[in-house]
């Protein structure tokens, strides 16, 4: 759900796991360290094609976003191990795991005695708050960046910014970027793409900015899990990871141009004409669902090959 919705609705949904138990505070702080993430269409449409004028720059930040998001999963693993809970004994069920969630679902829904016209009305309202909650918080931290470069302060930000840039060979224009990037994720990225600098340049700034996601987000988020008692720490932890993370594959995925050249198909090349326009847009779509859903099945059967050759080992 933080793939596909983006910023805060994993933490929504992680905070709600707290709330009713169905995890740890550890394992809620390691879920939020690494799932709360952009969403496509804000990688795409409003960077990529809205700022930059690049569709093709979407796959990489995308790309770019999510890798890194799952190596910090794998680096947050180790974390808060001294606090980890024993797990619950295993359930004698024999059936599949997709049996399985079914069944789970199943009693989710007989717990929630909630009938399906106030379950939409619910999810209608959650929506509506969770929308202004995110609204405010822009026009919140989009005027406070305006009153601090009024007097000054983004001055010696622009200073501080500029000499990190120039020590990894940067230009240091894109200091700009990172000062309102690091308050208001939109502002970040939208400056960087008007700075006079290399492309590639730009794009990893862009990418570090989007993973970083601005105090703005992180503000929506603690103002959601105060309640539950999750930590931020690792959460803020997390995101400068993610960032370094993410400029860094960005950079190898400009040099090598495979992203590109699997997820983006520039129009002039459809043999359907105009008129059949919109079925060379339905074999795109069905090219990266197909194409999504096959990383997901090598994924998940990897897993469960490490899992069977963990439990043979302990045998």
């Amino acid at each position: 759900m933080g793939l596909a919705s983006g910023y805060p609705m994993d933490a929504v949904i992680t905070c709600k796991f707290r709330k009713n138990k169905l995890c740890s505070a550890v394992e809620a702080e390691r879920l939020l360290s690494f799932t709360n993430t952009a969403d496509p269409l804000f990688m795409f449409g409003a960077v990529a094609v809205g700022m930059f004028a690049m569709p093709e720059i979407g796959a990489i930040l995308a790309a770019a976003h999510y890798l890194s998001s799952f190596l910090v999963g794998i680096i947050f693993r180790f974390y808060g191990r001294d606090r980890d809970e024993p797990p619950p004994p295993p359930l004698k069920n024999n059936h599949s795991i997709i049996v399985r969630a079914f069944q789970a679902l199943a009693a989710a829904k007989r717990a929630d005695h909630r009938d399906f016209s106030q379950l939409l009305g619910d999810s209608v309202k959650t929506s509506m708050n969770t929308i202004f909650l995110i609204g405010g918080f822009i026009m919140i931290f989009s005027v406070f960046l305006r009153i601090i470069a009024s007097v000054g302060l983004t001055n010696y930000l622009n200073i501080f910014f500029a000499y990190g840039l120039e020590l990894i060979g940067y230009h240091a224009s894109l200091s700009q970027s990172l000062v309102s990037g690091l308050f208001e994720i939109d502002l970040g990225a939208l400056v960087a793409s008007q700075t006079d600098a290399p492309l590639s340049e730009k794009v990893a700034i862009t990418s570090a900015i989007i993973a970083w996601s601005g105090l703005s987000v992180h503000g929506q988020v603690a103002s959601i899990v105060i309640e539950s008692g999750i930590r931020m720490t690792p959460y803020v932890i997390g995101r400068c990871i993610h960032a370094v993370l993410a400029a860094i594959i960005s950079i190898i995925l400009m040099k090598s141009q495979i992203v590109t050249s699997l997820f983006v198909m520039p129009v002039t090349q459809s043999s359907y004409g105009q008129s059949g326009l919109w079925l060379a847009q339905l074999e795109q779509t069905s090219y990266l669902l197909f194409l999504f859903i096959s990383i997901l099945l090598c994924l998940s059967f990897s897993f469960q090959l490490i899992k069977q050759f963990g439990k043979c080992i302990k045998k």
